[in-house]
């Protein structure tokens, strides 16, 4: 008794509920989402081959970074060098579409016009097919060689030039070549009573 009253008291709000109204307009448009298109700007690119003591066999990475790591947000900055007016230190890098990066830390002594690499840093990675070769190398002064040639600052917000690194560790060492661009953001510091400076990377013009 109970069910059909149930029933039929469903049927009768199903049989009085009305017609439906027009479509209202449809809504505003609500706000663009935001731009995560990843940066390109300057590039660093190059070639870097050796010989694989475990496989036993020759190999060669070629490599072509464009986009701007996530991780700095700007293409490169200088800097004086910390006691050394004449001396600024540079420092950009680079990333590949499908992975892999390249940084470089260089200083440049205005007075000589000389240029050292004081800082390497790099993960090679070359994708092809279904296997991804992987290159890693990390130089700070040891008994490997890195130099800089064809170098050119331009205005203090361009520099250009030729990397080259020679891993002398290996019985048979590996070498890398790279070209490399890339506009640069000045970093001005500020010192306030006494506390440690404050950096923060400006744009800057002649």
């Amino acid at each position: 008794m109970w069910t059909l009253l149930v029933v039929l008291g469903a049927f009768l709000l199903w049989d009085c509920r009305g017609k439906e109204g027009p479509q209202g307009p449809p809504g505003p448009q609500g706000p663009s989402g935001q731009d995560l298109t990843r940066i390109r700007e300057g590039y660093i690119r190059g070639t870097v081959k050796g010989r694989d003591t475990v496989l036993n066999q020759n190999f060669q990475f070629s490599f072509d970074y464009t986009y701007v790591p996530v991780w700095s947000g700007y293409p490169g900055y200088w800097m004086p060098e910390s006691g050394q007016p004449d001396t600024i230190q540079i420092f950009f890098a680079r990333e590949g579409e499908m992975g892999g990066s390249l940084s470089i830390d260089l200083r440049h002594r205005r007075s000589t016009n000389t240029t050292w690499v004081d800082y390497l840093s790099a993960n090679i990675l070359e994708i092809s097919g279904n296997n991804a070769l992987e290159y890693n190398l990390n130089y700070s002064s040891s008994r490997d060689t890195a130099y800089v040639t064809g170098f050119s600052l331009r205005g203090d917000s361009l520099v250009s030039g030729r990397l080259t690194y020679i891993k002398r560790s290996k019985p048979i060492p590996d070498t890398l070549t790279a070209e490399f661009s890339s506009r640069l953001l000045r970093v001005i510091s500020y010192q306030r009573q006494g506390q440690s400076s404050v950096h923060t990377p400006q744009s800057h013009s002649e």
